[in-house]
């Protein structure tokens, strides 16, 4: 082979290599897409280190400190999550758990939002229609609520062991769907993006085993602690970067699990083992923040802004 040729090979390796490790980014990405890890780093089941201890808003570093960074809003909207056609071509298993949720969800969205366009006094005509007028109105008293864009998260377990982001023998996965609606036609247009995630020992069975086991099966609401909104948190500790959202409950969870968060890592914390809490990639901290910031309308609120955790 000529140098040429082998300079070549390198370069694509590279390209390759380096697209799998950003791929933690992108929009329902491919298990086929990360590197594995290698074996006896941290992401073999070990505790987090510092748990529960580090996990406390005490801990969290102030200005000035090490670890501190500043939380910054969302400039750039993110690119449309997959169309429901996208996601069930791309993720079939995870497209047909969602859905029974999903059309639960709608169905009560579409009754509040009925309700809410009656008491504006939009009403269509007997063809189901909207004068162009009204259909202005429409998006703006909507756009007022916390019914559009409306968006959850939901996490999952899958038995694997030939992915490389799999481990203990199953495959975590991170979903946020949101849904847009669309005064026209009366009814949501919905999307999903998707990101590897881990949770504990990543096995479901020991989901009741505090500081080992996988966060346990329940609806969880996202970015509260003790009923109080806190949003995402910027933490630049390399146990949590770039960043994390609590969950509530924050203590006295099921069997007792207390502390639980979606957090990212980096350096040896990069898709590491936790102690119950949900990671992902860097990058796909920060593009879950971008969908969080620009299409969750209900974010604050406790009883929409839910994770919910099936096995």
């Amino acid at each position: 082979m000529s140098t040429s040729l082998r300079r070549l090979n390198r370069l694509l390796v590279t390209f390759v290599l380096m697209a799998a490790i950003v791929g933690g980014s992108g929009i329902g990405i491919s298990a086929a897409a990360a590197p594995a890890a290698p074996k006896g780093s941290p992401m073999s089941g070990m505790p987090e280190p510092g748990w529960p201890e580090s996990h406390l808003p005490e801990s969290d570093p102030k200005p000035g400190e090490p670890g501190y960074l500043e939380s910054r809003p969302t400039a750039v909207p993110p690119p449309d999550g997959w169309s429901d056609a996208e996601f069930q071509a791309h993720d079939p298993q995870g497209y047909a758990a969602m859905l029974p949720e999903r059309r639960r969800v709608e169905r009560g969205l579409l009754t509040k939002v009925r309700a809410e366009l009656t008491r504006q006094g939009i009403v269509r005509t007997t063809g189901g229609k909207l004068s162009s007028a009204d259909a202005a109105r429409a998006a703006s008293v909507i756009a007022a609520t916390t019914y559009s864009p409306y968006g959850y998260l939901k996490f999952t377990l899958v038995p694997n062991t030939t992915s490389p982001y799999a481990r203990n023998g199953y495959l975590g996965t991170l979903y946020f769907t949101y849904g847009i609606y669309n005064a026209v036609v009366d009814a949501y247009k919905w999307y999903t993006v998707s990101w590897p995630a881990r949770s504990g020992n990543n096995r479901p069975a020991d989901q009741s085993k505090v500081n080992l086991g996988p966060i346990p099966a329940y609806t969880w609401d996202f970015g509260f602690m003790d009923r109080i909104w806190r949003g995402y948190e910027a933490d630049g500790r390399v146990e949590f970067y770039p960043g994390k959202w609590r969950l509530d409950p924050w203590t006295g969870g099921p069997y007792g699990r207390s502390y639980l968060e979606v957090h990212g890592g980096t350096g040896a914390h990069t898709f590491a083992a936790t102690s119950g809490c949900i990671r992902i990639y860097p990058a796909a901290i920060s593009a879950l923040k971008s969908y969080y910031d620009t299409k969750m309308a209900n974010k604050k609120d406790p009883g929409s802004a839910h994770l919910t955790v099936r096995y």
